[in-house]
């Protein structure tokens, strides 16, 4: 792999970034066809479209991050504005194997992430949003990078907490709970957070 077809696949990886941004900003037009309505059946300080809307800001912040990333080590490793000889991929200490790796394992990490959001829009009904949210959220640190079980663990169970006082307890939203033994469960967990 020579020197532009390095740069041509790093500018290629740019485009997923702005993909997510402008997908989200598409998408945050249709969450709330009907106003009216939504004001209508609003309990408490958020209404059922705030969690799917905040949803997308954060997609499109977090997306304008790495675009904004990327587009930085874009810049500074390949210069292309500058008038100095532009460096190899060789002299920058790194193999074209290792950069093909590299990028084939965000590649990888990316489909995944996309399977587990899948995923957890699909066990949501079945376990419920609490039990749901915490694997998501256990799943989605580890694909981060998070190794140490204890962040984990933590980590997800205070971020499930945090979500179902938001939702449940001050937005007076009806999250699902499960089916059969897993709605108990979590009748029983909002009681013993005193939720309701």
């Amino acid at each position: 792999m020579d020197f532009n077809e390095t740069l041509r696949e790093r500018l290629f990886g740019l485009i997923a970034p702005t993909l997510f941004i402008v997908l989200a900003a598409v998408l945050i037009g249709f969450v709330d066809e009907d106003p009216l309505r939504t004001e209508s059946v609003t309990r408490g300080l958020f209404g059922p479209t705030a969690w799917p809307t905040n949803m997308l800001y954060l997609v499109i912040f977090f997306a304008s991050g790495w675009l904004i990333q990327d587009l930085a080590i874009t810049l500074w490793k390949y210069k292309p504005f500058s008038s100095k000889r532009v460096r190899s991929p060789a002299s920058l200490n790194v193999s074209p194997r290792k950069l093909r790796a590299q990028h084939l394992g965000a590649d990888l990490r990316i489909l995944v992430g996309i399977a587990i959001i899948g995923a957890y829009g699909y066990v949501i009904p079945v376990i419920g949003f609490a039990f749901a949210t915490v694997i998501f959220l256990a799943l989605w640190l580890m694909l981060g990078g998070i190794t140490k079980a204890t962040q984990i663990i933590t980590l997800s169970t205070l971020g499930t907490i945090a979500l179902l006082y938001l939702f449940v307890k001050l937005a007076s939203m009806p999250l699902a709970r499960g089916q059969g033994l897993f709605g108990e469960w979590t009748i029983a967990l909002y009681r013993f957070l005193r939720i309701f």
